[in-house]
């Protein structure tokens, strides 16, 4: 009997959520880190927030060409590569004694790592594979980076121990012993050049050039940009919002991590929900859910009360994530199979420079106007906007007739 490719047992899926988790997943788990950081190095927070932002530009420069890469190259080479980038960016970090020297070491590290083991490389990776399975498979895969949120109580009990700088070598350990497992698990070659189409999607032959021009990929350029942009916003500063308001350093923690679990398990639901009832629908349903959370905020500032810290937990962390899951199952709508990477790589540009943005500018809010809640009205702005681009993307982009 010949082996299901889809099957979501294959290796190469689950390496992949491992690879999200360990180097993408690292700005997600950047607010447990923080205070520490503050509290050694001092600086503004917009400063110290801007070891994120390396991360993502990082992803954003080097995200297009890993995607080409990968498809016509050799992908083992790749992953391995940004593995070991991000290995040695986190150990020179573990050695910083200032605050540039700690940025410039994770973040361009931990940059190169997220250009070349995140979002496109698993897309071109996994889309070579899945057809039918396509934004399940993608849910979980992406799900990776949002179950960093989940590693928050681990962490804050590993610098509690032993610093956030014992804290960060563990990141280096587990890192190495993911080379190994990539060097075993990845093809040096795709078995197909190009991403198969998913069931009903676009096959007509269109040139990158054609569908960059159109309507639709822009709107789907913004539905892609601005979650991680106000994603960033709402969370960047978790730690230090929360214990302000009441809670424990402990509970923070714990606060976090519950959300990372629901962000995991969103974007896998995301995937699911847009295999069987269409993106745009698992679209509409995660922006709302995103504003609800931020309404959830601003509750907290009228009332600091553990129902709604809940309830920005549920709400604003369950599709944090998702609409990348959503996109790349959108995407068959604009772009047929031979420029599915490319494409996406281009839309990656996007995503990557609204989290490079996000964590600075959360820092910079709140170092010009010590006020949170300044930076919740930009974030849930950017929510309604992304709303209106998926609006906007579903009426130009009407999905081919069978």
């Amino acid at each position: 009997m010949t082996p299901d490719r889809e099957t979501l047992a294959n290796p190469r899926l689950w390496l992949a959520f491992a690879s999200m988790l360990l180097v993408s997943g690292l700005g997600n788990t950047f607010p447990i880190f923080f205070p520490a950081l503050l509290a050694e190095f001092g600086g503004s927070r917009g400063a110290t927030a801007s070891t994120v932002s390396f991360l993502w530009i990082g992803g954003a420069v080097l995200g297009p060409l890993s995607g080409y890469l990968i498809a016509r190259r050799n992908p083992r080479l790749v992953v391995i590569c940004g593995l070991g980038a991000a290995a040695a960016g986190l150990s020179v970090g573990t050695l910083a004694t200032s605050l540039p020297m700690f940025i410039g070491a994770v973040g361009i590290g931990g940059g190169i790592g997220v250009g070349f083991t995140g979002m496109v490389t698993q897309a071109v990776l996994l889309a070579d594979v899945y057809v039918r399975r396509r934004g399940l498979a993608m849910g979980i895969a992406f799900s990776g980076s949002m179950a960093g949120y989940a590693l928050a109580p681990l962490i804050q009990g590993a610098i509690t121990v032993g610093g956030w700088r014992g804290a960060l070598g563990c990141y280096v350990v587990a890192l190495v012993a993911l080379i190994a497992w990539g060097w075993r698990v990845y093809p040096t070659r795709l078995e197909a050049p190009e991403a198969r189409a998913p069931a009903g999607g676009l096959t007509a032959p269109r040139s990158v050039g054609g569908i960059v021009a159109s309507v639709p990929f822009w709107a789907l350029a913004v539905v892609f940009a601005v979650p991680p942009l106000f994603g960033y916003l709402a969370t960047t500063q978790h730690a230090l919002y929360f214990t302000a308001r009441g809670l424990s350093a402990a509970e923070a923690s714990v606060l976090l991590a519950i959300g990372g679990l629901l962000s995991a398990s969103g974007r896998a639901l995301a995937g699911l929900a847009a295999d069987r009832f269409g993106g745009p629908a698992a679209g509409f349903l995660s922006f709302s859910c995103s504003i609800v959370g931020m309404l959830c905020l601003f509750g907290m500032e009228a009332w600091p009360g553990r129902l709604f810290a809940y309830g920005y937990a549920l709400f604003l962390f369950l599709p944090l994530g998702s609409r990348a899951t959503i996109v790349s199952v959108l995407l068959s709508r604009i772009a047929p199979p031979a420029q599915y990477g490319t494409v996406f790589g281009l839309l990656s540009i996007g995503n990557s420079l609204g989290a490079a943005v996000g964590p600075w500018m959360s820092g910079w809010l709140y170092d010009v106007t010590a006020s949170y809640v300044v930076i919740y009205l930009w974030a849930t702005g950017l929510a309604v906007a992304g709303l209106l681009a998926l609006s906007v993307f579903v009426v130009t982009a009407r999905p081919p007739r069978p």
